[in-house]
């Protein structure tokens, strides 16, 4: 069979793009040292740019080249010029590419002496200046080498063919002159601009596996190359350095340092992502794998943080951000830190606030030009018009391809001065760049230029700006209004390009908490693009938030069509569904995970989760064992162990040895692994509110108690640890002390269900019965979809002794949700008490069938049994109750007595045995035991066995009847 000839263009460091090659000129030419593989390359017709040392056909040929194992020949390069077709002008001789710039090097940002990260009255305190790294010119190409007895003519240039003899390069090149000519002007045209063409979504790229190793000074040279990359603070310059720490990372697999700055390039990429399952997937690799290297390093945080900001958790990163800015230990990279803490409050719309933070990170690293301009925005967005304009100058004379320094200021120019004229020069040339920027402030600049063209009574021109701007920012009234008013149409097109515009608008809703309003633009951005899982995941988020559970599991099925391999999806949907106790469900999903990732950690915690809700406490914590030898830097996980280890501490009966050890051990599991999860992140709330539960626990409940409030001094603005105090309070039966804080929570935030919850049982314990039932049902009304609050207004009714209620309580739960556990259990019980023995035994069937693993059901059977004098029936059910769970001693009173009933004297006997192991001072034991001597016809034990009774319950309701049996066996 004949071969495919594979074709490629290539793109120097100038930007000239050379070509068509075929691999094996290519492949020549890297031999000759022609290319030193800093250069991008792509496939015709149709590939993407990417670094020519990155395309494993030449990867090798490279590596040879640069250990010198290929031998140089000048002669052969005229040749490789024979099949070269140059697709672009070679630039001007006063942009020769051979000028070298002797400028020192950037090094990685270093701080000593840092003061305190906390703002007071609006200002850090002064600290020394951060001596940022110097500019550098990027690397140029290397001229390959010549013997020394060669002239200097003898070198040739790539862009230069008028040197070649007519006759050398019509025999070369006579037979496919015609078909290159043709595929270099389609090239020209796909391949002319720089990286990804405009509207394009890129994926991140992940490193490889570890490559040649690289010496110390290729480090430092590629990492001073990123460093001044980055500092510019553009698209295209953002790629640029990922691709150059990529290679670092893959040739210095342990340098955390690096690692931690490839994380900060994606989360200035991520806007231009594909956000798809491939790039959930390199975030998260790229952060397991840094963490691994020190879980507690702060650069290992600055990988994690990245990772909660992409993921939408923004909450979950100021805790993140927050607990390493309180460190009072410097490290290169705090002012991303402060950077990402500015933008978080910023995201909540506190101004104020997040301005020393954007100084702050300025100070610290003044060359980087990034939080410049977005502080120069937040001026603009307070109206201090003069201070945006000075940043923003300074930045365009330190990078005048900054669009979007260029677009803003153009925006302050019109808008803040009235400059028209000076701002239509700005945003004019800012338009007509190429440079990728974020959507809104693109919107912006356009927004402003179209109405400049109004002004102008250039109405077309207006139109054409207004209608482009409002596909960037549809959501934007002023330009709806100034589309509609100019003629176009305010709808939307559907169009693949504006879905990430979308998203980010979405995040942006997400960050201010309006989760109503992100909803509609990740659904608007799935219609777009129907593949986009990550859209319709982040939908499922917001729907959750909103309480409408059913369609946030429904659109994580779409987000799993979409990409049957974004892992993130399927394991939401199990979390999801497992607290709507649809475990079969939520199984399923995490079936279908394993067959995509079989050892993924997050899969083996979502299984560990479900077997948690299912209160298999051995069997979550097998799973979440098995989640951190995979990686051990989850914080979920070792909260999850922490409170596995907890619950299963608190239900093992130390009868023996062994079970004594066993129950020590989950006891200091628990305390362990708390501790664990702290040590990761001190600023994660379920982490501390774990760790205090356990402080209360094992050192007693003032310990858990004081721990919380110290909690809440540091974090006062989260509620989360006033509730988790008040829920200590609760356990320990502190009714009023709890009902307190959840009335000062609900106050704060009448939203908060949990607080509602709490209210209602504290209200009830302590007798308030009336204003239980107000929380439970506000707490109903918060979320309709959830059964627990009224599951708990059921309960109330039936303590209370409103049987019928009760019953139409949990009627309308189980309509909300079939797989609410108990609710059969408590219609069987209020029907029982109302004395409807056959409408309880269907329930206690009912129940069996839906949680067969439930020992409850089988007592309130044994119950129902006993009450029909079936005894033999009875002692069945409390035999399979035991079996499900450890009993204390008055279930096996219980069953001692329907063994006694039934004829068992000895299995009786047996089962008083246990309960006397279990609490011995248990007074109905010898009750029971009396009866069983009696019914043997032993009057001396009864008797002796009646009269502990009496002693260990001496006011007893059944003392008279006690006392005449006594009499009558005459002792």
């Amino acid at each position: 069979m004949s071969r495919i000839q594979v074709t490629w263009v290539v793109k120097t460091k100038t930007g000239q793009v050379k070509g068509p090659y075929s691999t094996e000129a290519i492949l020549r030419m890297i031999g000759e040292g022609v290319f030193s593989g800093q250069e991008m390359i792509s496939k015709l017709p149709d590939g993407q740019w990417t670094l020519i040392s990155k395309e494993t056909a030449f990867y090798d040929k490279l590596l040879e080249a640069l250990e010198g194992v290929v031998e140089v020949d000048p002669k052969k390069a005229h040749k490789m010029e024979a099949e070269t077709v140059i697709m672009r002008p070679p630039p001007s001789p006063s942009r020769n590419t051979q000028n070298t710039n002797t400028e020192a090097k950037p090094k990685l940002p270093s701080f000593e002496n840092l003061g305190s990260s906390q703002p007071q009255n609006g200002k850090f305190p002064a600290i020394d200046l951060y001596q940022a790294p110097a500019q550098v010119a990027p690397a140029t190409i290397p001229i390959p080498n010549v013997s020394s007895n060669e002239s200097k003519d003898s070198v040739i240039e790539l862009s230069n063919l008028k040197n070649m003899e007519k006759g050398e390069m019509l025999s070369a090149m006579r037979g496919p002159i015609v078909i290159l000519l043709v595929v270099a002007l389609v090239g020209f045209f796909l391949l002319w601009d720089t990286g990804p063409a405009k509207g394009d979504k890129i994926h991140l790229l992940a490193p490889g596996k570890a490559s040649a190793p690289l010496s110390e000074t290729q480090v430092r040279d590629k990492l001073n190359e990123s460093l001044f990359a980055i500092e510019q603070d553009t698209f295209d310059s953002y790629l640029e350095a990922q691709n150059k720490l990529v290679t670092i990372v893959e040739g210095s697999p342990t340098n955390i340092e690096v690692r931690a700055l490839l994380c900060m390039v994606y989360r200035e990429l991520w806007p231009y992502a594909k956000q798809d399952a491939q790039d959930v997937r390199t975030i998260a690799m790229v952060t397991q794998a840094t963490r691994a290297l020190n879980v507690v390093s702060p650069l290992g945080q600055v990988c994690e943080s990245v990772k909660l900001l992409t993921s939408g958790r923004y909450r979950e990163a100021r805790g993140t951000v927050e607990g390493i800015l309180e460190s009072t230990e410097p490290f290169s990279l705090l002012p991303v830190l402060y950077g990402y803490k500015a933008e978080l409050l910023e995201g909540e719309k506190d101004l104020v606030n997040a301005v020393p933070y954007y100084e702050k990170a300025i100070q610290l690293w003044d060359k980087w030009l990034h939080p410049q301009v977005q502080l120069a925005n937040l001026y603009y967005e307070q109206q201090k018009f003069s201070d945006a304009s000075r940043i923003l100058q300074d930045v365009l004379k330190r990078n005048p391809k900054h669009r979007e320094a260029k677009l803003l200021l153009g925006v302050v120019e019109y808008r803040g001065f009235k400059k028209s004229d000076t701002a239509f020069t700005l945003l004019s040339a800012a338009v007509d760049s190429k440079v990728r920027v974020p959507p809104l402030s693109e919107a912006q600049g356009l927004h402003a230029l179209a109405e400049i063209y109004v002004f102008r009574n250039e109405k077309k021109k207006a139109l054409e700006f207004a209608q482009r701007a409002f596909s960037l920012n549809p959501n934007n009234n002023d330009l709806r209004q100034l589309v509609v008013r100019l003629g176009g149409s305010d709808k939307v097109k559907n169009d693949k390009s504006q879905n990430n515009e979308l998203l980010f608008l979405g995040d942006q809703y997400v960050r201010q908490g309006d989760f109503l309003a992100a909803q509609a633009e990740f659904k608007a951005a799935f219609e777009m693009d129907p593949k986009s899982g990550t859209a319709a995941m982040k939908a499922a988020k917001c729907l959750w938030q909103l309480n409408q559970s059913f369609e946030a599991i429904e659109w994580l099925g779409k987000a799993m069509r979409a990409e049957p391999k974004l892992v993130s999806a399927y394991v939401l949907q199990a979390d999801y569904m497992s607290q709507r106790y649809d475990f079969a469900g939520a199984m399923a999903a995490l079936t279908n995970a394993t067959r995509i990732a079989p050892n993924n950690y997050e899969v083996l915690r979502g299984l560990a989760l479900m077997e948690f809700r299912k209160n298999n406490m051995g069997g979550a914590v097998n799973y979440a064992t098995r989640a951190v030898k995979v990686y051990d830097g989850d914080i979920e996980t070792f909260i999850l162990l922490s409170k596995a280890n907890g619950v299963l501490a608190q239900s093992i009966m130390p009868l023996n040895k062994k079970e004594i050890e066993r129950k020590e051990n989950a006891a200091k599991d628990a305390v362990r692994y708390a501790t664990k999860a702290v040590e990761i992140d001190a600023t994660n709330p379920e982490a501390q509110i774990t760790y205090a539960k356990t402080l209360a626990a094992t050192n007693g409940v003032d310990s858990g108690i004081t721990y919380l409030n110290e909690l809440i001094k540091r974090f006062s603005y989260t509620l989360d640890y006033r509730v988790a105090l008040a829920e200590v309070y609760k356990s320990e039966d502190r009714y009023t002390q709890a009902r307190d804080i959840y009335e000062k929570v609900v106050e704060v935030d009448p939203r908060n269900k949990k607080a509602w919850l709490g209210l209602g049982e504290s209200s009830k314990a302590i007798g308030l019965n009336d204003k239980a039932l107000k929380a439970f049902l506000q707490a109903a009304v918060l979320d309709p979809t959830d059964g627990e609050a009224l599951f708990q207004a059921g309960k109330l009714y039936f303590e209370t002794g409103r049987f019928e209620e009760a019953i139409q309580q949990f009627r309308r739960v189980q309509r909300l949700n079939p797989n609410y556990p108990r609710t059969n259990y408590y219609i069987g019980k209020a029907a029982f008490s109302s004395g409807d023995l056959n409408g309880a035994m269907e329930a206690t069937k009912a129940e069996k069938r839906l949680n067969p693993n439930l020992a409850d059901s089988y007592i309130l059977a044994a119950e129902i049994f006993t009450t029909r004098r079936q005894y033999q029936e009875c002692a069945g059910e409390y035999s399979q109750a035991m079996k499900l769970r450890p009993q204390g001693a008055e279930i096996y009173v219980k069953a001692a007595q329907c063994y006694r009933q039934s004829g068992s004297l000895d299995v009786a006997e047996d089962m008083l045995a246990l309960a006397a192991a279990r609490e011995s001072g248990y007074a109905d034991i010898y009750r029971e035991q009396g009866a069983i001597y009696e019914t043997k016809g032993d009057a001396r034990s009864a008797a002796t066995a009646y009269n502990k009774y009496i002693g260990l319950s001496p006011n007893a309701p059944d003392r008279a009847e006690i006392e005449a049996r006594i009499g009558r066996l005459g002792n």
